[in-house]
Parts: structure tokens; C-alpha cells; sequence
């Protein structure tokens, strides 16, 4: 009587489909190495950084650790003061993609490019010249 009550229980729980495999809503950036980005002193724009989510799962909202930088709703990244190279030459982030379902995140350094064209000067430049 044991084993057979054992094998209805077995039975009850291997016949059950409430487990079915549902896909992941969780937004994904994909390959997670960091990301390196160098950009001109005084250019506010970074690049951009989405990820991916599968028809029907909630809308992605961004989030960077670094005060000096933010992110769109769309996943553009950009500082919030003027990059300096003599202040600071590098920023770190940590951007994070975040729905109901879950979240992500990817490392970002960017690089701040040294740039002969100094923006406190009274000269006029042509063009900039990148060190």
C-alpha cells in the first residue's frame, strides 16, 4: 500500500503542467564585457546602450551610477557637466536596465579625450586637434 500511494503522488506531481517554460521578460544587454568609449573633452554625447527584450515584456527603464552621467529612456548616455581631461580623464558607470520582470547591467568606462582646443581660451581653432 506504501509503495503504491508513493507512485500515485509521483504520478500527481509528474502529470502536473503548471510548470510550463515561460521566456524571459528580462531585459539583456547580450555579451557582458565592459564597454569602452572615448569621447573629446567638452562633447556631452557618450553613445548608446540598449537592451534587448522579447515581444511583450514591460518597457526597459535606464539608470546610471555615476552622478556625471545619465541615461535616456531610449538609452543614450550623455554627462550632465562638460567633460574636462585635465579634471578627470575617466568616468565609470555602471548602467542598469530594469523592467518588472527583472534587470541587467553592463560596466561603461568612458575615456576623455585631451584636445589642443581648449574652450577657456580666446582663440579660434579651424579644427581641433585630438591627443
Amino acid at each position: 500500500m506504501k509503495r503504491l500511494s508513493l507512485f500515485f503522488i509521483f504520478f500527481l506531481i509528474s502529470c502536473d503542467n503548471s510548470n510550463e517554460v515561460n521566456v524571459s521578460l528580462v531585459p539583456d544587454f547580450g555579451y557582458h564585457i565592459d564597454r569602452i568609449v572615448s569621447v573629446p573633452e567638452g562633447q556631452t554625447i557618450v553613445g548608446q546602450f540598449t537592451a534587448s527584450i522579447p515581444e511583450g515584456a514591460s518597457q526597459i527603464n535606464y539608470s546610471s551610477s555615476n552622478i556625471d552621467l545619465s541615461i535616456s529612456s531610449e538609452g543614450l548616455l550623455s554627462f550632465n557637466i562638460l567633460p574636462d581631461y585635465e579634471t578627470l580623464s575617466e568616468h565609470l558607470t555602471v548602467i542598469t536596465a530594469s523592467n518588472d520582470s527583472g534587470s541587467d547591467q553592463i560596466n561603461v568606462k568612458v575615456k576623455v579625450l585631451d584636445t589642443l582646443c581648449e574652450f577657456n581660451t580666446a582663440a579660434v581653432f579651424d579644427s581641433c586637434i585630438f591627443e
